[in-house]
């Protein structure tokens, strides 16, 4: 599992730096382990072997320069700090949803189910600027691990990433087929490049 992301991580950054230094820059330096450990002690249970991985090869993204070239999974949604994931998991579990969480950290609905409050079980990993987040699924079931997509107004959704392994895959394989001609503009969800530089996801 880590030498797979490893080579993916090592792909995304390769071809940011060639295509895309400006938001190759705003890739923060690996995790403090420190901070990895606070975030599981606050979370209470174990976090995926990918997502902790991860932070072990970054610490999201430096978004106060200028967050308009920091960097994005498709889908515009910037990779938080571990700092910022511990904070935002405690700010968004201050209202548990109450048709799911109950005491002592069980769940009534198993991981991938829809929600609309939000789920103590899932975990923050990226903010999209319109507040939305993508959060690994840490409930039981099938679907441990998952990558869920909550907003404040419609709740918790799947998304098409059954975990953070497929989460920067994806991302990978997209990059991997940029069209660089300008004559043929991009779909949605392809990448491209601002003309200051920056990534984008149209």
């Amino acid at each position: 599992m880590n030498s797979g992301i490893d080579a993916v991580w090592k792909q995304i950054t390769a071809w940011l730096r060639i295509h895309s230094p400006i938001t190759a820059a705003t890739l923060r330096p690996p995790a403090p382990a420190q901070e990895i450990h606070a975030t599981q002690d606050a979370v209470g249970q174990p976090l995926p072997d990918d997502l902790l991985r991860w932070w072990g090869l970054m610490d999201g993204v430096d978004d106060e320069h200028d967050y308009r070239a920091a960097f994005t999974v498709p889908g515009v949604y910037m990779p938080l700090p571990v700092a910022r994931v511990r904070q935002e998991w405690a700010s968004l579990s201050r209202h548990p949803d109450e048709d799911c969480c109950r005491p002592g950290g069980q769940h009534l609905r198993s991981a991938g189910d829809t929600t609309f409050g939000y789920c103590t079980a899932l975990i923050p990993i990226c903010r999209g600027l319109d507040g939305a987040v993508l959060a690994v699924d840490l409930r039981t079931g099938p679907q441990h691990g998952t990558v869920m997509n909550w907003r404040a107004d419609t709740g918790a959704h799947n998304t098409p990433w059954a975990n953070i392994s497929a989460l920067l895959t994806d991302t990978a394989q997209r990059l991997d087929h940029y069209n660089t001609a300008p004559e043929t503009p991009p779909q949605p969800g392809e990448p491209a490049i601002r003309d200051d530089g920056a990534l984008i996801w149209p």
